[in-house]
């Protein structure tokens, strides 16, 4: 069976240590996705704080646009939060 995903895709989750499963999950369904921290916030129908992750393909990194954008999708709230580490992804 195959799919195509648009790639980024941004991802939350409650605990930092939840980020090693799912980059063992990505790395079995293809070795060359990556996952990586982009910060902490809140969703925007509220809650905690939660972990925010961004998937990506490996040897392309993803321009700001791309990010801000999963994020969005993925409901993380611009109005409240603010991106520290994912700022490391389009800089290097």
């Amino acid at each position: 069976m195959q799919t195509q995903i648009d790639l980024p895709k941004a991802f939350s989750v409650r605990e930092e240590n939840e980020f090693l499963p799912i980059q063992h999950l990505m790395a079995r369904l293809n070795p060359k996705l990556v996952v990586t921290q982009a910060g902490t916030g809140v969703h925007v129908n509220g809650g905690c704080t939660v972990f925010w992750g961004i998937v990506y393909l490996g040897g392309e990194r993803p321009a700001q646009t791309e990010v801000e954008g999963a994020l969005k999708e993925a409901g993380f709230d611009f109005a409240r939060n603010v991106l520290t580490k994912a700022s490391e992804l389009w800089t290097g």
